[in-house]
């Protein structure tokens, strides 16, 4: 659904994008695939949502991951599994979600560690997700005048992937990689392709 293989991945999400579920759909893709995944995530979604994308998964799949609801300890959180990131494979995957606030700027400490990450974890798949801001220059730069979060720090260490809402269009969002646009729906199992 979103490319892995040119490096980090910065989700960048508008409103009513759900990129929650996103992000529980490359944990369900990275699983099938017999790969490791560490899921941070600033506070976990409803228990039902959980179980509606992963509950199928028999225990010794759901083994290969954790879970980890960091609040306003982000880079507490990091430094405990560094010792496990580093020993995670290629094909493993990193996800933090919403690894900055959904309003104003991103901290220089939180673009700092994301930045520290992707340099010491170069090997493995990681994505991070935050909620895109209005331009508010009058430039309309941008996605559709939809900011990502981070500057060019960010922009420079992730390639940004835009999760757009279809007006309109129940539970149907746009995804947007450079010159690719992909459409999905959102399942009870995560997100699908629409062909």
């Amino acid at each position: 659904m979103i490319d892995m293989s040119m490096g980090p991945v910065h989700i960048s999400s508008g409103p009513g994008s759900n990129s929650s579920s996103m992000c529980l759909t490359m944990v369900l893709n990275a699983l099938e695939e017999d790969n490791k995944v560490i899921w941070m995530t600033k506070n976990l979604p409803d228990q039902r949502k959980i179980l509606d994308v992963l509950g199928h998964l028999d225990d010794s799949v759901l083994n290969r991951m954790i879970a980890v609801e960091f609040g306003d300890e982000l880079s507490r959180k990091i430094d405990g599994i560094n010792s496990i990131l580093s020993k995670f494979k290629k094909n493993d995957l990193l996800i933090i979600e919403n690894w900055c606030k959904s309003h104003g700027r991103a901290g220089l400490k939180e673009i700092t560690l994301m930045k520290k990450l992707v340099t010491k974890y170069n090997e493995i798949k990681i994505i991070i997700t935050s909620e895109s801001y209005e331009d508010a220059s009058g430039k309309n730069r941008g996605l559709q005048g939809l900011m990502s979060r981070g500057g060019k720090t960010i922009e420079d260490y992730f390639r940004t992937v835009w999760l757009t809402k279809i007006d309109n269009q129940y539970q149907k969002v746009l995804i947007t990689d450079g010159e690719k646009e992909i459409l999905v729906e959102y399942t009870k199992k995560g997100y699908k392709l629409i062909s």
